[in-house]
C-alpha cells in the first residue's frame, strides 16, 4: 500500500504540469524511475544528443524546470535539455553524467510500481483512460519490461526533450 501512495504522488506530480500524460507516458515515467536510460546508451548516443540540442529552441516552455523526479526516492531524474542549455551547462557533461548513472533496476521492482499505478487508475485516483492500461496490461513482457515511447499527443503538445540520469550525478554539473 505504501507504493501506491508514493506511485499516486509521482505521477500526480508530472500530471500537475503535463495534464496530457496517458498510461503510456506513466509507463515510461515508471520505466525510467527504476531502469534509467541505459537503453538509448549505444554508440550514436553523443551523436543523437549534439543533433538534439542544437534542434532545441531554447525560448520554447521558459517555465519548463531544469530536474524532475522520475523515481519514488528522487535520485533518478530527467533533465530537461532547454534549460539545461539556457543555463549554460554544456552536454558534454550531461553525457558523461549519463555514462556514469549506473541505474540497475529489477524488473520486479518496475512491475509493482506499474501494478500500484494500473490499480490506482482502476479505482479512479487518475482521469487516465483504464482500457489504455489495460491493452499495456496484454502486451507487458512480465519477465523483461521493455521501454515504450511517449504517446504522440504527449510529443506533440509537450515537445519532450530530456535525459535520464541519476540525481547524484548531475548535480555534479549544476555545481561547477
Amino acid at each position: 500500500m505504501d507504493s501506491w501512495k508514493l506511485v499516486g504522488d509521482l505521477v500526480s506530480s508530472h500530471l500537475i504540469i503535463r495534464p496530457k500524460m496517458r498510461a503510456r507516458d506513466a509507463y515510461k515515467l515508471l520505466y525510467q524511475g527504476v531502469f534509467g536510460v541505459g537503453h538509448i546508451m549505444g554508440p550514436g548516443a553523443w551523436d543523437y544528443l549534439k543533433r538534439e540540442g542544437e534542434s532545441l529552441d531554447l525560448a520554447y516552455q521558459p517555465e519548463e524546470s531544469l530536474m524532475e523526479s522520475v523515481s519514488l526516492d528522487g535520485s533518478v531524474v530527467r533533465v530537461n535539455l532547454r534549460p539545461f542549455l539556457r543555463g549554460g551547462y554544456p552536454l558534454k557533461s550531461l553525457m558523461d553524467a549519463m555514462k556514469a548513472s549506473t541505474i540497475q533496476g529489477r524488473a520486479s521492482e518496475f512491475l509493482e510500481l506499474w501494478d500500484a499505478f494500473a490499480e490506482l487508475v482502476f479505482r479512479g485516483r487518475f482521469t487516465i483512460n483504464s482500457a489504455d492500461v489495460n491493452e499495456i496490461n496484454k502486451s507487458l513482457n512480465r519477465i523483461i519490461p521493455q521501454p515504450m515511447h511517449h504517446t504522440l499527443e504527449y510529443r506533440e503538445v509537450y515537445h519532450p526533450a530530456y535525459r535520464v540520469v541519476s540525481r547524484q550525478e548531475v548535480q555534479k554539473i549544476i555545481t561547477l
